[in-house]
């Protein structure tokens, strides 16, 4: 996590290899991320940053929660 106003390194999370996305639940209570060289989506508490959970999935990449379902791109 970055300050944005000073630019420093306030927190690293170590989620684990080839994050290669991240999506935030539609409320931003948590985000989930998708760890493809781990086989696994990590996700984190966005207020406490803590991992609340994990589960294994086979090199996953993307991830996209009904909110975002209809819509392409970014």
């Amino acid at each position: 996590m970055i300050d944005t106003l000073s630019g420093k390194v306030v927190h690293t999370l170590e989620p684990g290899k080839a994050i290669l996305h991240m999506e935030f639940t539609p409320r931003g209570e948590q985000v989930w991320l998708s760890a493809r060289d781990d086989n696994k989506v990590v996700i984190y508490d966005t207020a406490t940053l803590a991992k609340v959970g994990e589960f294994a999935a086979q090199a996953p990449s993307g991830i996209f929660f009904t909110s975002r379902a209809q819509r392409t791109g970014f």
